[in-house]
């Protein structure tokens, strides 16, 4: 996994905790593909995890949150929002990660070392790197 997760993605997205949903939301949709905004400390250390199912749980509630969501996206926070995260490392192999994926129902598993954020292995690198065998 250590090369495969950045083949695919050079850039993981990610915001400050402190960031309004505003930014989040520009930030998920500046990339058509992404899914998911990583939250991270100063240092890198990763906090949490916005994805679309994050913010559909949201706007999902009732018609009134949805409506105060979209008329007021910068009193939100990307602290409001976040999920937990869960993870892979750098030393996992592509199995783990397929687990983690599928326990989690994760289409974007944020990939750390020592809790610092280091990149993200998507579903496609995922299928790719497990598949990679018979595919060549």
């Amino acid at each position: 996994m250590r090369n495969l997760y950045q083949e695919f993605s050079g850039y993981t997205d990610k915001v400050r905790e402190s960031d309004s949903m505003e930014k989040v939301i520009k930030v998920l949709f500046k990339n058509k593909a992404t899914r998911t905004v990583f939250v991270v400390d100063k240092k890198g250390n990763l906090r949490g995890v916005i994805s679309l199912k994050e913010i559909f749980k949201i706007i999902g509630k009732d018609q009134q949150s949805l409506f105060s969501f979209m008329k007021k996206p910068k009193e939100f926070t990307a602290r409001d929002v976040m999920a937990s995260p869960t993870v892979v490392h750098l030393e996992d192999d592509l199995e783990d990660a397929l687990t983690v994926a599928i326990k989690f129902k994760m289409q974007d598993i944020p990939v750390c070392k020592k809790g610092k954020l280091i990149g993200e292995l998507d579903c496609f690198e995922l299928i790719y790197g497990l598949s990679s065998s018979f595919l060549e």
